[in-house]
C-alpha cells in the first residue's frame, strides 16, 4: 500500500481509541470485594510473619496465624454461587478477626526484630494493609457501605474506581 498523498485518502488510516481526559483512565484490576481485600491483606502479613520470625533466635516459637482455618474459610465462602448476607457477614468477621491479630503479631515481632527486616515493598504493604483493616474495621462496625478514600486494590491503594 501506498502512502496517502491527500487529506482526503488520509481519513483511511485512522484508527484507535484516544483519551484526552487524564483525570481518568482504565485500570485493570480485579473487582474488589471486600472480603478478597482481606484475604489479600492476610496473605501478605502471614509472609511478613515468616520473614520477621527468620530473624528471631533459633528455637524461638513462630506466633499463631491460623492460616490453613483462614484459606479454608475464605474458600468456601468464594465458592459459593450466591451466599446470603449472614454468611458474607460471618465470613468478613472472621477474615478481620484474622488480621486483626496477624497485625498484632507483626508489631510485636517488630518490637522485637525491627521493621527494617522487611523489604520495602512489604513495609509499604504493610501501611496499606492498615489502611484498609482500619476502613473495613469501620464499614462493618457501622454497617456502612461507603466510606471516603476506600482502598479498593493492595497492589494499587492510590486507584479510585468511579462508575
Amino acid at each position: 500500500m501506498d502512502i496517502p498523498d491527500t487529506k482526503e485518502d488520509a481519513s483511511v488510516y485512522k484508527q484507535g481509541k484516544l483519551l484526552i481526559d487524564a483525570t481518568c483512565a482504565p485500570s485493570d484490576f480485579a473487582y474488589p470485594t471486600d472480603i478478597g481485600l482481606l484475604n489479600q491483606a492476610r496473605e501478605k502479613l502471614e509472609k511478613m510473619i515468616d520473614t520477621l520470625h527468620a530473624e528471631r533466635p533459633y528455637g524461638t516459637k513462630k506466633p499463631r496465624t491460623y492460616r490453613r482455618n483462614a484459606r479454608k474459610e475464605y474458600l468456601s465462602w468464594s465458592k459459593q454461587r450466591k451466599p446470603g448476607y449472614e454468611k458474607i457477614q460471618a465470613c468478613l468477621k472472621g477474615q478481620l478477626t484474622y488480621v486483626r491479630r496477624n497485625l498484632k503479631h507483626v508489631e510485636a515481632l517488630a518490637n522485637e526484630v525491627g521493621l527494617d527486616k522487611l523489604t520495602r515493598a512489604q513495609h509499604k504493604d504493610l501501611l496499606v494493609i492498615q489502611e484498609v483493616f482500619r476502613q473495613q474495621t469501620i464499614l462493618f462496625g457501622n454497617e456502612t457501605r461507603s466510606i471516603q478514600d476506600r482502598v479498593v486494590s493492595t497492589q494499587q491503594p492510590y486507584i479510585r474506581p468511579i462508575v
